[in-house]
């Protein structure tokens, strides 16, 4: 059974909205998850208020998680085998200003983003605004500036490494607009 959803969402900015249904992404596993979230509470103390350290990959849906769509995003994912992630070094995402770690592999990670988009819960969702990059954001709502600077402090100690990701979460904010795990969507299940 999906949770309910939060109902008061009045205190919510306008671009906070769309994500009342929630996403799916990938946490880090441990000590990834705490390397990442100690930088974030430093240096983006409001990003890190709102989700722990991830890597966003799906638009938000436009609609409220039902069992039947869960059980769609199961199937389309049931041969999927876990697969090593990289992350690391630092990046910048100029023009835009914030900084992230690099995460590969981009072509499979934007692979299984098709994928799971192409599924009935996001049928009418909001087209993507930018092209699917993915990325481990450590700053963001910085200005140039402090992009290139950060970038400059962080570079010997940013974590760099790879994990092994056995699967996605299906996240949703409460009224506070806080991101909470509502469900585990592993791989491997047919293998």
């Amino acid at each position: 059974m999906i949770p309910p959803y939060a109902t008061n969402t009045s205190e919510w900015e306008e671009w906070q909205q769309e994500y009342r249904f929630g996403v799916l992404l990938i946490f880090p596993p441990e000590p990834v998850l705490t390397q990442v979230n100690m930088l974030r509470a430093v240096y983006d103390p409001r990003s890190h208020a709102t989700c722990d350290a991830h890597i966003s990959l799906t638009i938000p849906l436009p609609r409220p998680m039902r069992e039947v769509l869960w059980n769609e995003l199961l199937q389309l994912t049931a041969d999927i085998p876990p697969f090593s992630i990289q992350y690391g070094p630092l990046r910048d995402y100029l023009p835009h200003p914030g900084v992230c770690l690099t995460i590969e592999p981009q072509a499979m990670l934007g692979d299984l983003v098709h994928l799971l988009e192409s599924a009935s819960v996001f049928a009418g969702a909001r087209p993507r605004r930018y092209p699917f990059s993915a990325h481990m954001t450590i700053a963001e709502f910085i200005s140039a500036d402090q992009t290139v600077r950060l970038i400059d402090e962080l570079a010997e100690v940013a974590p760099r490494g790879s994990f092994l990701c056995g699967g996605l979460a299906y996240v949703v904010p409460n009224a506070q607009f806080r991101f909470a795990e509502r469900r585990e969507l592993s791989f491997g299940r047919n293998r």
